[in-house]
């Protein structure tokens, strides 16, 4: 049977190769120049004193990370908040499945604001698309993350989300580290948030026994995170149409650097995080549910209904809900002057995509600022 290489297993980087890391991280010409180009030169200068100083991954991460990410949040974000930090633990280690809106950016600021309140920032599960090229591996490395295989032979990819269910379950029960990760593969690039059962089922692949214990360990707490803007909005819509046009068509390794440099750069409005409540006792439910099929079924309706209910919606959702469905009364709480602005957005942005002469394109586009109400008003009518 294939074994699983142990460079490509699901573990954190030991403190010990960041200084490593970072001497090749830094070794490289481009990425030094890029970094010059794009950082203000009093940061360029605190990270370049920094990186000689940074002896384990927790200082990557406060004097690197952070003061990068706190001037991102100045250059492109209006307001960052969160929420329900309070209701969880410092001392405790909780497994977070949040959505998935930008590639790097959910988990960085999810780590950022736990970093803020005290609390030790989680390891990050990353899909191995996003480790294709070394200095995009380094970075994510540094930053706890772990890989998420997506390639290989069915047996091949078996084997590995057992490895992958046996290390998330062992940092959260052995007090090591929380654990980020989506609550599906890939972006929910339509603005739908729905949990796969598919994940729950590889988290699952390390219980004995009691499925409701076993997820009572994990501590999941959901978390919905809310963009006033999506920077790669048209990205998304387009590639949609792209593979509308073409069924074979798939985005490669740079696509997704395109994605992940305009998300970080691109103005995203207001952004929140709320942290729910642990589903510890929520979890109970699954006690009335004949099957372990079912219960996994179940898990990703309580999750999906905490995050719909937590998102923290805009006058944009409300406005493309309008554009998409004709109902005025959807944004009657609005100022004109606020209908206007969100319907000017929207349009340009619509009118950006190209090879969409029956408008599918423009609705996708409306639908991914409109589905994250219309989840909101659902949740509320599920009490």
């Amino acid at each position: 049977m294939t074994e699983i290489a142990p460079e490509v297993r699901p573990e954190r980087l030991s403190d010990t190769l960041v200084k490593p890391y970072l001497k090749e991280l830094f070794g490289y010409p481009h990425f030094l120049a890029a970094s010059k180009a794009t950082l203000p030169p009093a940061l360029f200068d605190l990270i370049m004193a920094e990186k000689d100083q940074a002896n384990s991954i927790f200082d990557f991460q406060s004097k690197i990370i952070h003061p990068i990410l706190k001037h991102i949040e100045q250059q492109s974000i209006t307001v960052l908040t969160s929420n329900g930090l309070a209701d969880l633990s410092p001392q405790q280690q909780y497994l977070f499945i949040s959505n998935h809106r930008d590639i790097v950016l959910d988990s960085a600021y999810l780590n950022n604001t736990l970093f803020e309140h005290g609390f030790q920032t989680s390891q990050i599960a990353i899909g191995d698309n996003l480790m294709r090229h070394r200095i995009s591996e380094l970075i994510f490395r540094l930053n706890k993350s772990f890989i998420v295989r997506r390639s290989g032979s069915p047996i091949e990819l078996y084997r590995y989300s057992v490895l992958l269910a046996q290390h998330i379950r062992a940092q959260i029960a052995e007090h090591i580290d929380s654990v980020w990760i989506a609550q599906r593969e890939g972006r929910a690039k339509d603005g739908n948030d729905l949990t796969q059962v598919g994940l729950l089922k590889m988290l699952s692949l390390d219980h004995a026994g009691d499925l409701k214990a076993h997820f009572k360990a994990l501590h999941i707490v959901p978390v919905a995170i809310s963009y006033e803007y999506d920077p790669c909005d048209v990205l998304k819509a387009q590639e949609f149409l792209n593979k509308r046009a073409d069924p074979a068509y798939k985005k490669g390794f740079e696509e997704d650097v395109q994605h992940m440099l305009l998300g970080l750069t691109g103005a995203k409005g207001r952004v929140h995080f709320e942290f729910g409540k642990p589903l510890d006792d929520a979890l109970d439910a699954l006690d009335d549910v004949p099957n372990p099929k079912k219960q996994l079924e179940v898990l990703a309706g309580i999750i999906d209904h905490s995050i719909h209910k937590s998102y923290k919606l805009h006058p944009i959702n409300s406005v493309a809900h309008y554009l998409l469905y004709g109902d005025t009364d959807i944004v009657q709480h609005l100022a004109p002057a606020e209908i206007d602005t969100c319907i000017n957005y929207l349009e340009n942005k619509a009118s950006q995509l190209k090879n969409d002469s029956d408008g599918a394109g423009r609705s996708y586009f409306l639908g991914m600022y409109a589905n994250p109400l219309l989840n909101w008003l659902r949740a509320g009518d599920e009490g």
